[in-house]
């Protein structure tokens, strides 16, 4: 029997937990066998109800979608045509929520970290956006995760467009200087535009950063305000002036 190291409570969800599988295991995300980390998933829901803890609605919802997925495996050979549809779809889907995922940790990681550094390079925040801010992120009506979900997906569109470099440029962009060129650009655009508009210069992942806490620090002063639409685009509506 397999003994894991970790509990499910060091979790954020079932994609965190997913990822954590395919890292420990070694798997290829981009041509994910989905069979196997099925059986990994199984296997460790299993091992952690043995021990008695109180797994949430989500795990078990996901589980359920997985038995379903290796049951379908064990049907006879007149429907592997349709099942073959079946395994590619849950497979591209499962990979595009993973990855997804993984950009979404990655954006909330960097935010932190990025944070962190000023704090100990300034005696006092250039901005005073907290990690803990993200729970209730002024001038943006919604669920503040949704706000960065959508920006890790912008910065992987970006990423395809043209890769961004991921370590930080010797010359490192001043917040308050972001927050003034930001200002002047808003004069320069219509009262609502996509916030893609203002990441157009962008040459590196601290500039992406810069520019989004920028953003939110403008909203915390009410000089904009933060919308998503149905295709979760990021919308900027000018403020106060």
């Amino acid at each position: 029997m397999e003994e894991f190291s970790v509990t499910i409570n060091q979790f954020d969800g079932p994609l965190d937990l997913m990822l954590h599988l395919i890292h420990e295991k070694e798997l290829d995300l981009m041509n994910l066998d989905v069979n196997e980390l099925a059986s990994q998933y199984i296997a460790y829901i299993h091992s952690m109800q043995r021990l008695h803890l109180e797994i949430a609605g989500e795990y078990l919802a996901q589980l359920a979608s997985l038995i379903e997925y290796k049951s379908r495996q064990l049907l006879p050979n007149s429907k592997e045509e349709l099942e073959d549809h079946y395994e590619q779809d849950t497979r591209e889907a499962l990979v595009r929520r993973l990855l997804e995922y993984q950009q979404f940790k990655e954006i909330r990681e960097e935010l932190e970290v990025y944070y962190e550094q000023r704090q100990l390079k300034y005696t006092r925040p250039m901005i005073e956006y907290q990690p803990s801010d993200i729970e209730t992120m002024e001038g943006f009506q919604g669920n503040p995760y949704d706000l960065l979900k959508a920006m890790a997906r912008l910065w992987r569109r970006k990423q395809l467009e043209k890769p961004i470099p991921v370590r930080y440029t010797v010359k490192e962009i001043s917040m308050e200087d972001r927050v003034l060129e930001l200002k002047i650009r808003f004069h320069e655009l219509p009262d609502c535009f996509k916030f893609e508009n203002l990441i157009e210069d962008c040459e590196t992942k601290q500039e992406l950063i810069v520019t989004f806490l920028a953003i939110l620090d403008l909203a915390r002063q009410q000089k904009c305000f933060i919308q998503l639409d149905e295709k979760d685009f990021i919308w900027i509506q000018k403020g106060n002036n």
